[in-house]
């Protein structure tokens, strides 16, 4: 029987090699800038590269067509505190929830005890799927998720005022106040505002 045969390798020069390399990179496209990358120059400074391109615009929100009243009834928060009543000139605070409720063509509402003098805000916007997932993420790092209302709500503590953040379908809800201190204070509240919205 034949032995086997060996195959003879030729060996290439390293010089070789590193030219084929060359030659072969040639062949790969490279990346051209995209478009959303410009060249912007600061007063008195050197180029830098910048992002131009804006955010797909996300679909208009719907106007929430009901009153502070509707949203929490009279009853409803007699039920809760029979000291708080609604404000009805209150203008929410710059980069508040409600502040951003209320650009969304959504609702901001306030009502004081008319004994301590704390508040409850509660707002509601009827969003975009796109701004929901944002503002579902932008919760998931500053609150803690409850099982407490709606499809799915965060509660955190800042600064002695507790804060409900509730997901409903397309609707973000944002009630806070002193005197919630733990997820299952606004509750009832939460509940009465979610019924209005249906």
């Amino acid at each position: 029987m034949p032995a086997p045969r060996r195959v003879s390798r030729v060996a290439v020069p390293l010089g070789l090699s590193a030219l084929a390399l060359v030659a072969l990179s040639g062949c790969v496209p490279t990346a051209s800038p995209t478009p959303s990358q410009t060249a912007s120059v600061p007063a008195g400074g050197t180029p830098s590269a910048s992002s131009t391109a804006s955010a797909a615009p996300s679909a208009a929100p719907t106007p929430i067509a009901i009153g502070c009243d509707d949203l929490v009834t009279p009853d409803d928060m007699y039920a809760f505190n029979p000291n708080f009543g609604l404000i009805n000139s209150w203008t929410p605070k710059p980069g508040s929830p409600a502040a951003t409720a209320k650009s969304e063509q959504g609702i901001a509402c306030r009502w004081q005890n008319q004994t301590s003098g704390d508040n409850i805000d509660i707002s509601v916007a009827h969003l975009d799927a796109a701004s929901i997932e944002s503002l579902k993420n932008d919760a998931v790092e500053k609150s803690t998720m409850v099982p407490t209302y709606g499809d799915e709500a965060y509660f955190s503590v800042s600064s002695g005022v507790g804060t409900a953040i509730v997901f409903q379908s397309d609707y973000w809800l944002v009630a806070s106040s002193v005197d919630f201190a733990e997820p299952g204070d606004p509750a009832d509240l939460i509940t009465a505002a979610l019924s209005a919205l249906k």
